[in-house]
C-alpha cells in the first residue's frame, strides 16, 4: 500500500482525485457528534472554507480560538481516505476540545488502519517542528479512535481542565 500525506489545498476540490466526494461521504455529524463542516456544501463553498483554513495554517487571522494549524489529506493508493489536521499552537480551549491532532476517516474506508497511518505521519510532522509532546482526545465509546491513539504510543492522562468529563479520554504522546 502506498501512502501519501498531502496538505489540503483549494485546488484539490477541482482535481479528479476524489477529495470533494470524500468530504461529502463523511457525515455532517457522526455517531460521536463530531462535525464535518464541508458536508452538504457546494464545491465553491468547500474551496472557500479550505482557503480560510489555509490562512490559519500560514499564520494569518489567528486568534486563541483559531491558532496556527495544518490540514492534510491521507491518500492510500491514490484515493483520499482520511482528512485531518495538526495544531501547531495549543490553547486551553483546544486542550479541552481536541488537542493537537484531529482526523476523520471516509466511512467506506474505516477499519483499514488508515487513521493509524495518518496519526503516525502527523506525529512525525510534529517532531519536525521540534514538539516534544502531542495531545489528543476522543469519546470513550469511540473504540476505533481510542485504538488509533493507543497504537501510536499515546497514553491516557488526566486533563486538569476537564476533571469531571467522564465521556472523554484524554491522551498524550511523548515524541522523544
Amino acid at each position: 500500500m502506498k501512502y501519501q500525506l498531502r496538505e489540503l489545498r483549494t485546488w484539490m476540490i477541482d482535481e479528479d482525485c476524489g477529495v470533494y466526494e470524500m468530504l461529502q461521504e463523511i457525515p455532517a455529524v457522526d455517531e460521536f457528534e463530531q462535525h464535518n463542516e464541508y458536508n452538504g456544501l457546494s464545491k465553491q463553498q468547500v474551496k472557500e472554507k479550505i482557503a480560510a483554513r489555509m490562512r490559519y495554517a500560514y499564520g494569518f487571522n489567528n486568534s486563541e480560538d483559531n491558532p496556527k494549524c495544518e490540514n492534510f489529506i491521507l491518500f492510500a493508493d491514490n484515493k483520499p481516505v482520511v482528512i485531518g489536521g495538526f495544531m501547531l499552537e495549543m490553547t486551553d480551549f483546544w486542550k479541552k476540545h481536541r488537542g493537537h491532532i484531529w482526523y476523520k476517516t471516509r466511512p467506506s474506508e474505516r477499519k483499514k488502519g488508515y487513521c493509524s497511518q495518518f496519526t503516525k505521519m502527523i506525529c512525525e510532522r510534529a517532531k519536525e517542528f521540534g514538539m516534544k509532546e502531542v495531545i489528543s482526545q476522543c469519546d470513550v465509546n469511540n473504540i476505533g479512535s481510542n485504538k488509533v491513539l493507543l497504537n501510536n504510543g499515546f497514553e491516557i492522562y488526566e486533563n486538569p481542565l476537564c476533571l469531571d468529563w467522564d465521556d472523554t479520554n484524554f491522551y498524550k504522546n511523548s515524541l522523544f
